[in-house]
């Protein structure tokens, strides 16, 4: 299932605080190349208390890790958009 997927990590601004997307928030997300699927793994701020300055290889083989375990597991649910 890994060998079907990509990881990508997006840059998003945060306009309430006045922060450009080189210093605001990381979202890490899963999309399928061969489904209609797209899997949020986790967000993390550039900036404040909860200060992240980057995710691991290891930390997203982490999240995707545990997508696949719970996906297996049937423990998801879907929404349609």
């Amino acid at each position: 299932m890994v060998d079907d997927n990509i990881v990508i990590k997006l840059r998003l601004p945060d306009k309430k605080q006045r922060l450009s997307k080189k210093d605001a928030f990381r979202l890490i997300y899963l999309v399928s190349k061969k489904k209609d699927l797209v899997v949020f793994l986790d967000i993390y701020p550039k900036n404040g208390p909860l200060q992240q300055l980057d995710i691991s290889r290891a930390e997203i083989g982490r999240l995707v890790k545990e997508f696949v375990e719970e996906a297996n597991s049937n423990s998801l649910e879907g929404y349609s958009i």
